[in-house]
């Protein structure tokens, strides 16, 4: 048996530096170009759907090559004959085999060649069969027969004694004696890995007992998982009778996802008119009827499939794979093009907002077998071999003609909000994109929505005093659906439960949660009276930004300066401060830090932050939060302080303030509910800090 392989050797580097040193291809030029020029527009022609595919390629083959320490990867995604990077080679095999960079070849070689075109170290175990539809690609295009003997030897042992366990998948708490049902095809994810590998195996040697194994095995899958009501695979055999929150039954997108995509590749390599095939048609017609009805308003589909779409947030690699499996159904002429290319368009568009701009595939979920947590910073290997697929598939169609469905206009983006009470009788109130607050203003007075500045992604809402308190409160919010242009106004007094949340921290005479504050006799204490002017710039859909001016601080000497931004997909406010004529005492930020929270600190790591942060049942919903500051050590005087109420960093130069500040309530869509949840997130947070 072969062992896992952690190591990129000499053939694989030399490939990845190619790749990483090419000059940029004139279709990418001409695509970012053109790009610029729309703003965010879709890239939906031929062209510009390659160009999009190849930027995200050479990110991922940036990762491939860099230190495996600034990944938050575990161990087993740096195996060369791993699923987690062979699903990554069956997307550049495809995008290879449509550019002229001849990079992504050089790279599928080097694999090869570096793995010595072995296959994973599980004989049975279908995951560690999808790199051989890699070495297939390779054998077409110059490596040979070689590039074929090992799988062909692991595969021919196999079928000397095939494995004949149940396909139940292993109960935890009931230990399985003898080999378990991973040496058969007993999870929907391995109808992606291994079926695709067998039977072009088959086609290219012409040998017919590899296609007549897999046939066997993927039909006795089929008959297990699929679910002949919903036309949707059940991960595995754990996942029959659980149900979500609302009664549903549990669907795993990426899990559909791997199926609906290894149809697509499994299909073609069958004859015309063979049984099997003509059942994987009708299985793939009948998922794919069923999916966009569950395609969300914003192209994306929802972890769970069957989860309320209003509550559930995107996710790119089960997108990705339905994105690419119902492109090619139209284009081999099994789905109607008329019914399914609306879905292809929103797919593909939901897609190209989880690129970031240095070609980051985001929204990725992590490692699993069943929905979870996602965010615009999570990524992995597979995520981007799921895109690369489905870039070439929506290339293929050539989409150029047609209606733009970029954004649709209920998909949440960041926003800053102040409104401003124009008359009191009747009482109403203005949008306004600045401000100078009156000299007059006192607290209470009701001349501002909920007293100040506002701002929200849809994952987490804030609000700033507009007064000599200068404070941060937060607003929890349990759907992702822009609401603070509403809030305080009317009879709406956001201090109780609304079907969006409510406000959820008691402030107090600290700085609240990140607020700007001053030392003053060991005490952290508020901000102070000033003239206070704020202007808003809502104009780029994926960040939201306010600047405000505190003049005359310390009875007229000191002036500060004040930018606050957050991001679509987080639920971090990010802070760049700068005092000019500042007096003795230093300005400070940090929490509140109410009776009975845990107190959790993180020292200084690779990504250059540092945090202070609390847990506990702080909500004015009576239940969990977790609050938590970044910062960066080389700008504060030490570690953290404890005055008793608040928990605080102090700045060494209030010329420069940098640091970010953010929350998680167990009522809000990022789904932490525990302590060790909020350690985790607290973790992927700071990750955030350095991509942005």
């Amino acid at each position: 048996m072969n062992t896992p392989r952690t190591r990129r050797c000499g053939g694989l580097m030399t490939a990845l530096f190619l790749a990483l040193s090419a000059p940029v291809a004139p279709a990418v030029l001409a695509a970012e170009t053109a790009s610029e020029a729309a703003g965010t527009a879709v890239p939906y022609s031929r062209a510009e759907a390659l160009a999009v595919a190849e930027r995200v390629a050479a990110h991922q083959l940036h990762m491939l090559a860099g230190d495996p320490a600034q990944y938050p990867f575990a161990r087993d995604s740096w195996i060369s004959t791993g699923w987690i990077q062979g699903v990554l080679f069956v997307g550049l095999s495809d995008l290879a085999d449509r550019t002229q960079t001849p990079a992504y070849a050089q790279a599928i070689q080097a694999r090869g060649v570096d793995n010595h075109w072995q296959l994973g170290a599980r004989p049975y175990h279908a995951d560690d069969h999808v790199i051989g539809q890699a070495y297939v690609w390779a054998s077409a295009h110059g490596a040979g027969p070689e590039a074929l003997a090992p799988m062909r030897a692991q595969f021919d042992q196999l079928l000397i004694d095939p494995p004949a366990t149940d396909l139940a998948f292993p109960d935890a708490t009931k230990p399985v004696k003898g080999p378990d049902c991973s040496q058969r095809w007993c999870w929907a994810d391995a109808l992606f890995m291994a079926p695709a590998t067998w039977f072009a195996l088959s086609k290219v040697t012409g040998e017919a007992k590899y296609a007549d194994y897999a046939k066997k095995e993927f039909l006795a899958t089929t008959d297990f998982l699929f679910d002949k009501d919903e036309h949707l695979y059940y991960r595995d055999s754990r996942f029959f009778e659980r149900r979500g929150p609302n009664g549903e039954k549990v669907f795993w997108s990426r899990g559909n996802g791997w199926v609906l995509a290894g149809l697509a590749r499994s299909i073609p390599l069958l004859p015309e008119g063979d049984p099997v095939r003509l059942r994987m048609e009708t299985i793939f017609k009948q998922m794919s009827a069923r999916l966009i009805q569950e395609q969300k308003t914003d192209g994306n589909w929802s972890p769970s499939l069957l989860a309320d779409p209003a509550t559930t947030r995107p996710e790119s690699s089960g997108t990705a794979f339905f994105t690419y499996g119902l492109a090619w159904g139209i284009r081999q002429g099994l789905l109607d093009r008329q019914t399914y290319e609306p879905a292809v368009r929103k797919g593909w568009a939901a897609l190209n907002r989880a690129v970031h701009p240095d070609g980051r595939i985001g929204y990725v979920q992590p490692v699993g077998d069943r929905p979870d947590n996602v965010s615009y910073f999570d990524t992995h290997f597979y995520g981007g071999g799921a895109f690369l697929m489905a870039a070439v598939a929506v290339a293929d169609l050539d989409l150029s003609d047609g209606p733009d469905l970029t954004v649709p206009a209920d998909l949440p983006r960041p926003q800053m909000v102040l409104n401003i009470r124009t008359d009191t009788r009747p009482l109403t109130y203005q949008l306004r994109d600045s401000y100078t607050v009156p000299a007059g203003h006192t607290i209470g007075d009701g001349a501002m929505a909920f007293e100040g500045l506002g701002w929200e992604s849809e994952l987490a809402g804030y609000r700033l005093y507009l007064d000599e308190r200068m404070a941060i409160d937060l607003f929890g919010k349990k759907a992702p659906a822009n609401v603070l242009q509403t809030v305080g106004i009317g009879g709406d007094t956001y201090h109780e439960m609304a079907p969006w949340g409510m406000d959820i921290l008691k402030v107090g005479e600290t700085v609240g949660i990140g607020g700007l504050g001053r030392l003053r006799n060991g005490k952290a204490v508020q901000l102070g009276a000033s003239q206070i002017r704020v202007t808003l710039d809502n104009a780029d859909p994926h960040e939201a930004r306010a600047t405000l001016r505190n003049d005359g601080l310390d009875g007229g000497r000191t002036n500060l300066l004040t930018e606050l931004a957050i991001r679509g997909g987080s639920a971090l406010t990010r802070v760049s401060a700068h005092a000019e004529k500042a007096t003795s005492d230093p300005f400070l930020t940090g929490l509140i830090k109410p009776e009975g929270v845990e107190v959790i600190q993180g020292e200084a790591d690779a990504t250059g932050w540092a945090y202070v942060a609390t847990w506990g049942k702080q909500s004015l919903a009576g239940d969990e939060l977790g609050m938590v500051v970044y910062y960066r050590p080389d700008e504060v005087t030490g570690a953290p302080a404890d005055d008793g109420h608040s928990l605080y960093v102090t700045f060494k130069d209030a010329a420069h303030m940098h640091y970010a500040f953010g929350y998680a309530w167990i009522q809000d869509q990022q789904g932490i509910k525990t302590v060790d949840e909020f350690k985790s997130w607290l973790w992927k947070r700071r990750l955030e800090l350095v991509t942005q």
